[in-house]
């Protein structure tokens, strides 16, 4: 096996999230939820942990555009996964939460995200992949805390 330059760390990190997605993505098409992908889990991973929120403050949350969460909203909508209501704090504002299909579709990409963990650890073995994540947490939490220079 080749050796791995540190100059490819983005590129490593970019292919390992797309195999991941699509292995998510197989999961969830053969559990009977086809159409869902990464761009909907922008909406997933921040409206599953705040609970119903404003499409601008899920797109802030998220690091998109407003225009690009609207789009999404749109296609889960379409999809029944969630739904609109009036802001009670605003009335000109409307939430998003998720119906009771969204939440099981969040409940299916927990089992399917456990499913892809068995996949990968089939191929490293669990305490590589178990010293993997806790590399990358680190990575992310002080990356998040951390000094950016």
């Amino acid at each position: 096996m080749p050796r791995i330059e540190k100059h490819e760390l983005g590129q490593l990190l970019m292919l390992a999230l797309q195999d991941f997605q699509r292995r998510l993505d197989s999961d969830l098409e053969g559990c009977g939820f086809p159409g869902i992908r990464y761009r909907h889990r922008a909406l997933f991973m921040h409206l599953d942990r705040y609970g119903a929120s404003r499409s601008v403050d899920l797109a802030e949350a998220a690091g998109i555009r407003p225009q690009s969460m609207m789009k999404i909203v749109h296609e889960l909508e379409g999809l029944g996964l969630i739904c609109r209501r009036a802001d009670p704090a605003d009335s000109r504002a409307k939430l998003i939460e998720f119906t009771t299909a969204g939440q099981r579709i969040i409940e299916q990409l927990t089992k399917s995200t456990e499913r892809v963990w068995a996949q990968y650890a089939g191929l490293v073995g669990e305490k590589e992949l178990d010293r993997l994540m806790q590399s990358l947490d680190t990575l992310v939490t002080l990356g998040r805390d951390g000094d950016i220079r």
